[in-house]
């Protein structure tokens, strides 16, 4: 049996593709007379269901020789189709691609991506099956990037071993640059389309230093060719893994301010390590996918948690940031998991198998209840670290425990299990990071940062200490229309006062309130101190009488110790690739999309 995608973009203005799904030699291969065509309801690497089905339009199907074929639509994401003896079908459909992200497509005037899972329909029972993709261009577009392989040099039709390869390898189309680079043989793509000029050869020579020092950490290439896809736009933060291939999304403006350049490659470096870390290394649950449900697993703070770890470390050990760079976005993490009380309520397992749930549906009460196992698990990666290379005497590192995992499961075909990678942690560490699961990873305990920093003889203090007189309601707000409160922290004063999301606050204290006046205000009374707050729920005008509590010190940064042992300096030196005497000398940028605290409550 043949399976054969073409893909054109004729209008591109409308958004929609124009996709033909020619199947041949059905007659044998397919057992019963009705087949089934799906469409994924989610993509790997997105644990959100996104009913791709719903971007389908004008699904028709005709048989070899031209007559139609009665296709009837069963669920939310699949077909039925009457063969009646036919050995050829000819499936044409049109899909709306207007998503400017990495889990969905996009179409416009300039240039085209395809994410597969939101473009190719598939024959149920059939996912194994090889497949090939022409793509035709709108006029005037004369490049295609991807990490399938064309079947003639230079060509537009590609090849895939089987549907999960096909939807695991974007698509590119328009007039975007094409850079190339060689790492121990191995040919690495960079493409770039940006609507404006930017540094192209410093970026691409960033990409360079951060595939030179990922691929120690595994030992091998496991890919032929790789290839970032990169998209800048005017705002944006977004990347997605794929086997060979990555897509990223970033805004522009973040290539010119140094500190924020530098926190952006942080997202490049993420989606490389997953090339080992998930693609190939992968939790059990993780494959074979199914498209049509959710795929559980507790391991998303391995798989997402500590690849977060990794995109720091990586470009500390690419000299690409400084030592206090890279203590600061350590403590960007530290700080969003100090910050909001979601933590005690969710455990990395817990917060990795709720994904689909809460992490991917976030409201206004996700800061008190949803964690995030991507800061989790790049804390809890932190511990693990420094314990193994305590432990060890710096003879072992975390680098040791996926080089193990990756060696005794994926080179043997197979998925790992949570069990399997806290027993590696376990045996490289003599037994000494079993507290670190029972009480961080499956527990909610509150993390002792101070001991796990000082075996590098370092210590968390305090950034920024916020004045004894300085009141705190709890608050987010946004200033219009009108003055909505969008969250509110558990436990709050606002809570107590049943001021909730959704209220829009008037006045204070016989007071007409305004973003800056209500900042300013709440800021200047002292903690204990009663206000009275005029506000509207549903357009009836309330009244309540809130206690204010002190704001905390809640911003942190690592600082040395006064006195540090010769192990810790020695623990320090390997760990950071500094030498103990060099100062911490820190500077102040602001942080990126991806590390954003919300600090803006009141």
């Amino acid at each position: 049996m043949k399976i054969h995608y073409t893909v054109s973009m004729d209008e591109p203005g409308t958004h929609y593709f124009r996709v033909v799904m020619t199947l041949e030699g059905l007659r044998g291969a397919v057992p019963s007379d009705l087949m089934k065509l799906a469409m994924p309801v989610w993509t790997p690497g997105s644990y959100l269901v996104r009913e791709f089905a719903r971007n389908v339009l004008e699904l028709d199907v005709v048989d070899g020789s031209g007559n139609e074929v009665h296709a009837q639509k069963e669920a939310k994401d699949s077909w039925g189709v009457e063969l009646r003896g036919s050995d050829k079908l000819v499936v044409t459909y049109r899909v709306y691609a207007f998503r400017h992200n990495t889990n969905q497509s996009y179409l416009d005037s300039d240039h085209a991506i395809i994410n597969g899972a939101s473009v190719f329909l598939y024959l149920g029972g059939h996912q194994s099956h090889p497949v090939t993709v022409e793509i035709v261009p709108h006029p005037g577009w004369k490049v295609v990037t991807t990490g399938l392989e064309p079947l003639t040099q230079g060509g537009w039709t590609f090849a895939a071993p089987n549907y999960d390869v096909l939807i695991d390898s974007p698509i590119e189309v328009g007039n975007q640059h094409v850079h190339s680079f060689e790492v121990q043989g191995v040919k690495h793509e960079v493409s770039i389309f940006a609507p404006k000029p930017i540094d192209e050869a410093t970026f691409v020579a960033d990409i360079k230093k951060i595939v030179e020092h990922t691929i120690p950490i595994y030992g091998e290439v496991p890919y032929p060719r790789y290839v970032f896809l990169v998209d800048f736009t005017d705002q944006g933060y977004d990347g997605l893994e794929h086997l060979n291939s990555t897509h990223c999304i970033a805004s522009y403006y973040m290539m010119e301010p140094p500190g924020e350049y530098r926190q952006m490659l942080s997202l490049f470096s993420h989606e490389f390590f997953h090339a080992w870390n998930v693609k190939r290394m992968r939790p059990k649950a993780l494959g074979p996918f199914d498209y049509s449900v959710e795929n559980y697993t507790k391991s998303l703070w391995i798989a997402e948690g500590l690849t977060s770890y990794y995109e720091d470390i990586i470009l500390r050990r690419a000299g690409i940031v400084s030592v206090p760079e890279y203590l600061d976005f350590l403590c960007g993490d530290i700080n969003q998991i100090k910050s909001f009380p979601s933590s005690r309520w969710q455990s990395p397992q817990e917060s990795s198998f709720d994904a689909w749930i809460k992490f991917y549906r976030q409201d206004e009460n996700t800061p008190n209840v949803s964690a995030s196992y991507y800061r989790q698990g790049a804390v809890v990666g932190t511990l693990l670290d420094l314990e193994i290379r305590r432990s060890t005497g710096s003879g072992k590192t975390l680098d040791d425990v996926l080089r193990t995992i990756y060696r005794e499961t994926y080179r043997e075909g197979r998925g790992f299990t949570d069990e399997e990678f806290e027993l590696a942690c376990s045996e490289i560490s003599h037994g000494s990071t079993d507290e670190i699961f029972s009480r961080y990873v499956r527990g909610r305990d509150e993390i002792d940062f101070q001991r796990y920093l000082g075996y590098a003889g370092l210590m968390m203090q305090p950034k920024t200490t916020f004045e004894v007189s300085e009141g705190f309601l709890g608050v987010k707000v946004k200033p219009s229309p009108g003055l909505t409160v969008t969250h509110r922290l558990f436990g709050s004063p606002a809570e107590v006062a049943d001021i909730s999301a959704g209220d829009e606050i008037i006045a204070v204290d016989g007071l007409r309130m305004d973003g800056p006046k209500l900042s300013f205000y709440i800021a200047n009374r002292r903690p204990g101190s009663e206000v009275s707050v005029i506000f509207a729920r549903e357009g009836v005008i309330r009244q309540t009488t809130a206690r204010l509590t002190a704001k905390q010190a809640l911003e942190y940064r690592v600082q040395k110790k006064e006195s540090a042992s010769a192990e810790e300096k020695d623990l320090f030196r390997s760990w950071t690739l500094s030498e103990w005497d060099a100062p911490l000398q820190y500077q102040e940028h602001r942080t990126s999309p991806a590390r954003t605290r919300q600090l803006d409550y009141l």
